[in-house]
């Protein structure tokens, strides 16, 4: 184990702690000393790699490490490995921006206060950096009142909404939703989430838009006239977007580093912020992950603020999270992700058979989780069989809850119930046409790409670029 005078990573491996060190968007001249230190002691280089690509922070490292002259203590082959992921995630990231700045200026020439969100905001005033970390799309909150202006944009660019690979044009619904079905263009280089809100407004937290909106300011991205939330919005935007088993460095350090950078950020408002939302359950987890990483001093009375509301099942997790350098750094899973692309591809077709592929996707996901997923979610560290065998019998009820936070009480089961209706729905319907009584065959996921000029494979490479 190595310490440190700053207490990053405190208890962490030279590996553990070079990673950490290396998240950092603005170093100081003694946290870079420590990375230097560090990064000597380093053993395992496949490890590291190996622990950044867990943490989704892979061109990160790479770049602070090559910054401070130390990309040469790295093995050939492992410089190979970073690089490879590093340039992949360039080539991809450099034709989203691209494609992003022409929406963003047409915004701008209209008259749309388009505002920035989360990782593109925080590659041009942070990192200075495009390619920091991949990017899955371009979100973005505007004004429900501008939405006609959003989607006139968007057909005179070609974009096309998922929705419509049912038929289905994009509606705004303020009362059940936050945000548009994705945009995304035909090539696939863009996707785009389209918010008037930041989260969904079944859930139990009341965002005061008002305020938000009174706090906007202008920013140059990349060159065209944007907006951005004022950062104190943006600090509880992250906490309360947390996704709460996805939470390796590459979330994680978005949220320290705009602690870091944002020198003059109210604390004061944000607690206020988030009291008026009833946030406290999800910024003391969010803050309290981010702090055993990297201290930030004014953290610990945000922390203390939200701690009497948070819960007692999400104070006691959180301990568990935070308990173990360790494993807090090999605990980010995407398997909710996977969940939601299974729900997404259940219904893209009106087909019993696609239905069945996706409904079966989907529920054993959430009900067979696999064994590594469920030692993730339990913050277990090298678990017993019979601890392993607990874990995977409670992560059900983990991503439940989880799921019942992002969606609402009574909407995820209520979407779950709607899957068992739908497949029933489908085979009947298949049923019938059988005995010509049916109508016309329905088309499938092929035939609703055909229409919009894509392939299956088109639809499923936007899929997998989303993580």
């Amino acid at each position: 184990m190595t310490t440190g005078t700053t207490g990053i990573a405190e208890g962490a491996t030279a590996a553990e702690r070079t990673l950490v060190l290396a998240a950092l968007a603005a170093p100081s001249a003694t946290e870079r000393t420590e990375l230097i230190d560090s990064a000597k002691e380093v053993t395992d280089w496949a490890g590291l790699l190996d622990l950044a690509r867990r943490n989704a922070t892979v061109p990160l490292v790479q770049r602070r490490l090559a910054a401070e002259g130390l990309f040469d203590l790295v093995p050939a082959p492992v410089r190979s490995g970073f690089a490879a992921v590093t340039d992949r995630i360039a080539e991809v990231n450099d034709r989203r921006l691209a494609a992003a700045l022409e929406v963003l200026r047409r915004f701008d020439e209209r008259g749309v206060r388009c505002v920035v969100l989360k990782g593109m905001l925080f590659s041009t005033e942070i990192y200075h950096d495009p390619r920091y970390k991949r990017m899955n799309d371009l979100d973005i909150l505007v004004e429900v009142d501008q939405i006609d202006t959003v989607l006139e944009i968007y057909r005179e660019l070609g974009l096309f909404a998922t929705s419509e690979l049912l038929g289905k044009a994009p509606k705004v619904r303020t009362r059940r939703s936050h945000h548009l079905p994705s945009f995304v263009s035909r090539d696939g280089a863009l996707v785009i989430g389209t918010h008037w809100g930041l989260i969904t407004p079944l859930a139990p937290y009341t965002i005061d838009y008002d305020g938000i909106w009174s706090r906007v300011r202008r920013i140059d991205f990349y060159g065209v006239p944007a907006w951005a939330m004022a950062h104190e919005d943006n600090l509880h935007h992250l906490g309360v977007h947390l996704p709460y088993y996805k939470t390796g460095v590459r979330e994680l350090g978005d949220i320290w580093n705009l602690a870091r950078h944002a020198a003059d950020l109210d604390y004061d408002l944000l607690i206020r912020e988030m009291r008026t939302a009833g946030s406290e359950p999800l910024m003391y987890h969010a803050l309290s992950l981010a702090h055993r990483l990297v201290p930030v001093p004014p953290f610990a009375e945000v922390i203390e603020a939200a701690r009497p509301r948070a819960g007692r099942f999400v104070r006691y997790d959180t301990a568990r999270k935070t308990a173990d350098v360790h494993t807090l750094l090999r605990s980010r899973s995407t398997h909710t992700s996977r969940i939601e692309k299974a729900y997404t591809e259940f219904n893209m077709t009106t087909r019993a058979a696609e239905k069945r592929e996706g409904f079966a996707r989907l529920w054993s996901g959430l009900l067979l989780v696999p064994a590594e997923e469920a030692r993730r979610m339990s913050s277990l560290r090298e678990p017993s069989a019979l601890s392993l065998l607990g874990a995977r019998v409670a992560a059900p009820y983990r991503l439940t809850r989880v799921f019942q936070r992002d969606l609402g009480t009574w909407l995820f089961p209520a979407a779950l119930a709607k899957t068992v209706a739908d497949l029933a729905a489908a085979y009947a319907g298949e049923a019938l046409r059988r005995t010509g009584r049916g109508g016309p065959e329905r088309p499938g996921i092929e035939e609703y790409a055909a229409r919009l000029g894509l392939t299956r494979q088109d639809l499923q490479a936007v899929l997998d670029s989303q993580e």
